[in-house]
């Protein structure tokens, strides 16, 4: 990450005094986007698994993903032969 960060932010920096402070603002804005996406991006997958294993929906996914587990096994014990 350290790499990656010294490779860009410098073209999004102004060489003179105070870069140091402005890399570390950059570093910190990056790190605050990155934590507000991942803490979103986790409570919809939360609220959409509560959903999913609330309703019959996920009876529904679950025969039709099983179906198909069986209908591969079949045919690759098929083709083995």
């Amino acid at each position: 990450m350290a790499v990656s960060f010294a490779s860009v932010l410098p073209q999004f920096t102004a060489p003179g005094h105070g870069w140091s402070r402005r890399w570390c603002l950059l570093g910190i804005v990056f790190s605050i986007l990155t934590f507000v996406w991942l803490a979103a991006y986790a409570t919809v997958l939360s609220t959409a698994s509560r959903v999913l294993r609330a309703s019959r929906l996920h009876r529904a996914v679950e025969a039709v993903s099983g179906t198909v587990l069986i209908g591969l096994g079949v045919k690759v014990a098929a083709d083995a032969r």
